[in-house]
């Protein structure tokens, strides 16, 4: 028996290590990228025309902030790109929607980007793409996770932060965004993206003269300063969907006791909108992007999902909904 048990002893000593190392690693590549070290483009953004030139009909822009299953911004799933289309045609008025910044990384380098394990995180998300599940998969959820974790640290976190940020900046400009102009733009952040979203809020602001509306779909939030900079949070969480509550375990500031937290006075001004769109989970089959499982009168998941935020960043109430028909 023990010789059955030793090796799977080893195993999992061998998995915490690594996991500790990964966890201390995290801050690395915000910590190099503020002191220089990166090799990534450090040079500011092209110079503006001036703002009189800069026009545009676009009523809001959109930038979508994927999950910690993400290993690049243009490899996200067909069913968030069928939401994101759901989503553009929901909104009234014209909608620019945005999605070409990966939010795990200071600089938007992506996993198989410009990293010295690049093929490692490529053959992982091929397997995925094949079919073949395997434990090296959860590596790519575990080393995105921690840098969710960076975001919301308080010593870490205003430098990952101002980097997407500065990201996100260059990205809506790329896109004709009009600085000072005041036209809205929305955060839209799936599980981690949910935090990373509130975390650059206020960067963003100060960077265009914009008023920021996050959008959370189930996210695990922080009582990240960066709700200070928020016009409002649109939080959807399922009913199905436990995984937002680790926010509410983890984070101090997220506790009713703690009333000066920058949670709490945001709850308490009302920025903070928490939505219940139906019976979602958190990701699979029955969560917020699905495309099949219908509600009682017809409608997918998905177009649900779409429904609620366009309906929220109007203002409105959402559609009453019908019990699931299954």
């Amino acid at each position: 028996m023990s010789s059955i048990l030793s090796p799977i002893f080893c195993l999992l000593a061998l998995g915490l290590l690594l996991l500790v190392v990964m966890a201390l690693l995290s801050p690395f590549e915000a910590l190099g990228w503020w002191a220089g070290w990166t090799k990534r483009d450090l040079t500011p953004p092209a110079p503006l025309p001036p703002l009189e030139v800069i026009q545009t009909d676009i009523d809001y822009y959109l930038v979508y902030l994927t999950a910690i299953g993400g290993i690049s911004a243009e490899t996200i799933s067909k069913r968030e790109k069928a939401f994101l289309a759901e989503l553009e045609k929901a909104i009234p008025g014209k909608v620019e929607i945005i999605s070409d910044v990966f939010p795990f990384s200071v600089t938007n380098n992506p996993l198989n980007g410009e990293r010295s394990l690049s093929w490692l995180w490529q053959r992982i998300h091929n397997s995925r793409l094949g079919g073949r599940a395997s434990v090296l998969a959860t590596l790519i959820f575990i080393r995105n996770l921690f840098q969710v974790g960076v975001s919301s640290d308080p010593r870490y976190g205003p430098i990952y932060n101002v980097g997407v940020a500065r990201e996100l900046t260059r990205s809506l400009l790329r896109h004709g965004y009009p600085p000072d102009s005041g036209i809205p733009i929305a955060i839209l952040g799936w599980s981690g993206g949910g935090q990373i979203a509130v975390g650059v809020a206020p960067y963003l602001h100060e960077a265009l003269q914009a008023p920021i509306y996050v959008i959370s779909i189930g996210g695990v939030i922080s009582d990240d300063p960066g709700l200070n900079g928020v016009e409002k949070l649109i939080h959807l969480q399922g009913s199905k969907d436990g995984f937002p509550r680790i926010g509410e375990i983890l984070f101090p500031g997220r506790w009713a006791m703690v009333r000066h937290s920058a949670w709490n006075r945001a709850w308490r001004s009302g920025r903070i909108q928490v939505i219940d769109p139906g019976p979602m989970k958190h990701t699979g089959t029955g969560d917020y992007f699905d495309r099949h499982t219908l509600l009682a009168n017809g409608q997918t998941y998905v177009e649900r999902t779409a429904e609620v935020i366009a309906a929220a960043l109007q203002g409105q109430d959402p559609p009453p909904l019908l019990l699931d028909s299954g």
